[in-house]
């Protein structure tokens, strides 16, 4: 079964006000990231997870990731670096604490895209960035958890391919992907079957985004829906979340979960 997820920040700033009404919309778990009363996961206190963990309980539901922010830092600057190190072991708490073992992150900024909005081709930067990405995914599989990485444009890994193209040269321990199909296909790639195929077996979390319509009948502009990228998703034995994000204002957040809850009530029959 695939659960429908949301971003609990993009629907209230307020932790307790999120999880009542992404319930109430048909939502069974939470993406945490930032909204949690004024503090981000980065910064909340064990005190906070204990809130937390209270308001879940409250309206029956769960984490199902943690958004953290890894790895959204330039490579070269250390001190950034060794920043989030810190953050990914503090990620590791709260992935337990919370019953998860799927931590989102990213593989550091992409100057070129950033300063020229051209996306460089992950085998130009592998060799310079698999030596800070190795003690992470060694940490991550010690620890029982995986680092998932998210294709974005702005960041080394674009892509699908990219992902397992860092995957493999991880050796495949400690890592997965969270494939926000949006993002790689903005980046150039279409998600079925071309994405897809890079990423069989390897998905543990899913984003989901509007099309220009605020529906996700289809990825952006193209002609694949999100139905056959969840089914296809389904029929390889996924059973983990789908993610509502970016959709705009709280109500259509909350909109976008109805079409999700009503999508997923097909698919997993």
């Amino acid at each position: 079964m695939i659960v429908p997820c949301v971003f609990s920040d993009e629907v209230s700033k307020d932790f307790d006000e999120a999880v009542r009404w992404s319930v109430a919309a048909g939502a069974k778990a939470v993406e945490i990231r930032g909204g949690l009363w004024e503090k981000n996961v980065t910064t909340i206190t064990d005190d906070d997870v204990k809130r937390m963990q209270d308001v879940l309980s409250r309206y029956g539901a769960r984490v199902a990731v943690i958004g953290s922010p890894f790895g959204k830092c330039h490579h070269l600057k250390r001190d950034e670096v060794a920043q989030h190190y810190r953050h990914f072991e503090r990620m590791i708490q709260l992935a337990h604490a919370f019953g998860t073992n799927i931590i989102r992150g990213f593989a550091f900024w992409d100057k070129a895209y950033r300063e020229r909005r051209q996306h460089t081709p992950l085998e130009q930067n592998l060799d310079t960035i698999l030596p800070l990405l190795q003690p992470i995914a060694q940490m991550a599989e010690q620890a029982g958890v995986v680092l998932a990485f998210e294709p974005e444009a702005d960041t080394m890994i674009g892509t699908c391919r990219e992902a397992r193209m860092m995957i493999d040269a991880l050796g495949g321990k400690g890592v997965a992907v969270c494939w926000d199909v949006n993002n790689a296909y903005g980046c150039g790639e279409l998600p079925l079957p071309d994405g897809y195929e890079h990423v069989r077996g390897l998905v543990r979390h899913v984003h989901v985004k509007p099309n220009r319509n605020k529906s996700l009948a289809t990825v952006s502009d193209s002609r694949v829906t999100y139905e056959q990228i969840l089914r296809a998703l389904k029929a390889d034995g996924y059973r983990g979340a789908a993610s509502i994000e970016h959709w705009g204002s709280p109500e259509d957040m909350l909109n976008g979960v109805r079409q999700l809850v009503e999508m997923l009530e097909r698919i997993n029959g």
